[in-house]
């Protein structure tokens, strides 16, 4: 995660020595815009926070990664049209983070808030029966761990390990409101492992780049995806179902649990079929993206470098 927020990147270095106290500055801002949030109605917040974070993340240092990946996943967008889903990307972040300052009063109000639906071929989570879910960053994803609680499994968390240790735990604290297991990022397979063994369900984020993963292709290029989900699957003879959290109109939510992805060849080797697997998640994943194209949160570089910078050239031409 990044070092710092809200201190630009050039100034950052010559900071250093000021870091602790830069980051309870910058802890204590986050603090505040919380507090802020968490006092209006979770539908104003979710105005004020959208309008807020698309109006500013458009001239931060993550803005130039998100539209070089939109620029992949929507080629055939001009740069005008990529310009207007950069903003509902960060749109869509602010939004997000209402979505968890108000998690409690969300979950207080399941029956009127959420709805969880079992699509066809689909299988409800059993308590004791493991099973490896995945989802990504697009739609209101930080629902999905909500399944745990209204199926009555443990389903650990895994949460990106921040910077500012103030922020983290900040970030742990909204967290809690799901109710389920916080595993940090840092050693997290070894016990998303451990959770597999006692039987319990664990949930993989899988839409980011992992440069120790394989390279597979999402939107038609190769990006290096992780493949680790399939291969926990595989290992402990588990389903692989991928779960989808769609906003509603009205801050309500629906969490679709799909039917489990199989490999295609049974008789292949257990890395083709990680491969294979991974591969239908991406597509399954491309999907999701296509239909709701604002609401794909990209702040890390998907491809590589070059292959971005092809379809930048491109759209720029145009």
């Amino acid at each position: 995660m990044a070092r710092h927020y809200f201190i630009p990147h050039r100034f950052q270095a010559a900071l250093a020595r000021l870091e602790p106290l830069t980051w309870r500055i910058e802890a204590g801002g986050v603090a505040l815009i919380i507090g802020l949030l968490r006092r209006l109605s979770p539908h104003l917040a979710m105005v004020v926070a959208g309008y807020v974070f698309a109006a500013v993340g458009v001239h931060t240092r993550w803005a130039k990664k998100v539209r070089a990946n939109l620029a992949v996943a929507f080629a055939d967008r001009s740069a005008m049209e990529l310009n207007a889903l950069l903003k509902s990307s960060f749109h869509n972040l602010g939004v997000a983070l209402v979505e968890l300052i108000h998690m409690p009063s969300i979950r207080r109000a399941p029956d009127r808030r959420i709805e969880f639906v079992l699509a066809a071929g689909a299988n409800a989570p059993v308590a004791g029966k493991p099973t490896v879910f995945v989802t990504a960053h697009v739609g209101a994803w930080h629902m999905t761990p909500l399944i745990g609680p209204r199926y009555g499994v443990t389903l650990p968390i895994i949460q990106a390990s921040e910077k500012n240790p103030h922020i983290g735990r900040q970030l742990a604290r909204l967290r809690g409101a799901f109710g389920c297991p916080l595993v940090a990022s840092k050693g997290g397979v070894r016990t998303l492992v451990q959770a597999l063994n006692q039987g319990q369900c664990i949930g993989v984020t899988l839409d980011t780049r992992l440069d120790s993963g394989e390279p597979l292709p999402f939107f038609g290029e190769s990006a290096w995806t992780n493949t680790i989900a399939a291969r926990l699957a595989l290992r402990y003879a588990c389903d692989l179902v991928p779960v989808l959290a769609e906003r509603l109109p009205g801050a309500r939510y629906r969490v679709n649990v799909l039917p489990p992805i199989k490999p295609r060849d049974a008789k292949a080797n257990a890395a083709a079929k990680a491969r294979d697997m991974t591969i239908q998640v991406n597509h399954l994943f491309e999907g999701w993206i296509a239909a709701r194209p604002g609401q794909w949160l990209c702040m890390k570089r998907r491809w590589p470098e070059a292959t971005a910078a092809r379809y930048l050239k491109r759209i720029n031409a145009a």
